[in-house]
C-alpha cells in the first residue's frame, strides 16, 4: 500500500497530531487495564503496570491503524458535504477492524492468554474496551477535522464576500465613471428630440441595470435568467449608443432553469469586449452569448484597438477567483486571430461549496 506523504497527511488530518499521540496513548493505556481486567494500581501494582505496558503496545497498534483508516477515507470523502458518508464508512470499518485486531490479540504471544489469572477476561470485555478506545480516536480526528473545515468555510465565505463586493465596486466604477455617464447622458440627450419613446426606454433600461446591481449586492450566486435580464437591459443601452455598429447574437438560451453563474460576470465580459476592440461602421463588433455543454460562452470578433488600452486584468481575474472560491471551477479563454471567447462554467447549487 502506497504511503501518504507527510505534507498530504497533515492536510488530510488538519493538524499535526504528534503531541496528541504522545499524550493520549499513555492516558488511554492507564484506563485499559481497569476496563478489561478490573485492575487498578491500588489492587496489584505489579499486574497493573505490566498490563499498562502491554496496553500501550495494543493502543499504539489500534491508534495508527485507525489513523490510517481516517487518512484513506478522507482522501476520497474530504469535503464538509461528505461528512455523513465519511462517518458511516469509518464506523463500519472501525467495527470490523477492531474485531479483527481483538481476534488476533487472542493469540497468547500477542496478548493476555496463557498468563496469570489476573489477566483473564472475556472476549466481549476486550472487544468493547477496544471499541470504546477506537471510537474515541476516530471522534477526536473527526471532531478536529470538522472544526477545521468549519473555520476554513468561514474564511472562504469572508473572502468570497470581499471578492463579491469588489466585483460590484468594479462594475459600478466602470459604469458610474464620468466617461460612462457622459456617453449615457449624451446618448439620452441626443435621442430625446428624435424619439421620446426610445429615450424613455433607454432611461428605463439604464435604471434596470443599476437596480440589478443593487439587488445582487449580497448574493454570491445568481440564476442565469436573472443575469441575462441585466444583460438584455445593458444590450439595449449599447445598441442605442453604438447604433448599428454593434451586433448581438444570443442563441441556445432557452433551457436555463436551474443554471447559475457568478453575478455581473457576463456584463463585465461585454464591457471588456467594448473596451479593447474597435466599434465602428467599418468594423462592427459582434458579441455572441450561447450555451455549449456545461459552459456559457461570451465571444466577440477580435479587432483590437491600435492604441494602448489600460488593462489591469481585474475583470477576468475577479470572475475566476469567485468561481474558484464557490465551486473550484476554472474559466477558460479561447483566442484565435479572429475570435476571442471566455467560457464560464455553468453551476448548480450542489456544486457550490
Amino acid at each position: 500500500m502506497k504511503l501518504i506523504k507527510k505534507e498530504e497527511r497533515l492536510k488530510l488530518i488538519g493538524f499535526d497530531d504528534t503531541k496528541m499521540v504522545l499524550v493520549l496513548i499513555p492516558f488511554f493505556a492507564f484506563f485499559f487495564p481497569l476496563m478489561v481486567f478490573g485492575l487498578s494500581p491500588l489492587d496489584n501494582a505489579f499486574y497493573f503496570w505490566t498490563s499498562y505496558l502491554i496496553s500501550i503496545t495494543h493502543i499504539v497498534v489500534y491508534w495508527y491503524f485507525e489513523r490510517w483508516i481516517v487518512l484513506y477515507v478522507r482522501k476520497r470523502y474530504n469535503s464538509f458535504k461528505d461528512y455523513r458518508k465519511r462517518i458511516i464508512l469509518q464506523s463500519i470499518i472501525v467495527l470490523f477492524s477492531t474485531l479483527i485486531l481483538c481476534l488476533i490479540s487472542e493469540t497468547p504471544e500477542l496478548c493476555f492468554g496463557g498468563i496469570p489469572d489476573a489477566f483473564n477476561t472475556t472476549f466481549f470485555n476486550k472487544y468493547m474496551a477496544s471499541l470504546i478506545i477506537t471510537t474515541i480516536i476516530i471522534s477526536i480526528y473527526e471532531g478536529v477535522y470538522a472544526f477545521q473545515l468549519f473555520k476554513k468555510g468561514l474564511i472562504k465565505n469572508e473572502e468570497l464576500q470581499r471578492k463579491n463586493t469588489q466585483a460590484q465596486l468594479d462594475a459600478l466604477k466602470n459604469q458610474v465613471n464620468p466617461h460612462f455617464l457622459f456617453n449615457s447622458l449624451n446618448t439620452l440627450i441626443s435621442v430625446i428630440p428624435e424619439d421620446t419613446k426610445i429615450a424613455v426606454k433607454f432611461a428605463e433600461n439604464l435604471s434596470s441595470v443599476y437596480r440589478y446591481i443593487l439587488e445582487i449586492r449580497d448574493k454570491e450566486l445568481i440564476t442565469l435568467q436573472e443575469e441575462l435580464n441585466c444583460v438584455y437591459a445593458y444590450q439595449y443601452l449599447l445598441s442605442i449608443r453604438f447604433e448599428k455598429h454593434i451586433e448581438f447574437d444570443f442563441k441556445d438560451l432557452e433551457h436555463i432553469q436551474g443554471k447559475y453563474v457568478v453575478p455581473l460576470s457576463i456584463q463585465m465580459l461585454m464591457e471588456n469586449a467594448i473596451k479593447h476592440n474597435i466599434v465602428s461602421q467599418a468594423k462592427p463588433l459582434t458579441i455572441s452569448i450561447y450555451l455549449e455543454n456545461d459552459l456559457l460562452k461570451v465571444c466577440n470578433n477580435l479587432q483590437e484597438k491600435t492604441q494602448n488600452v489600460e488593462s489591469t486584468g481585474v475583470g477576468l481575474k475577479n470572475i475566476q477567483q469567485r468561481y474558484d472560491l464557490l465551486a473550484n471551477k476554472k474559466i477558460t479563454v479561447e483566442k484565435t486571430d479572429a475570435v476571442f471567447c471566455v467560457c464560464l462554467p455553468i453551476l448548480n447549487l450542489k456544486e457550490v461549496k
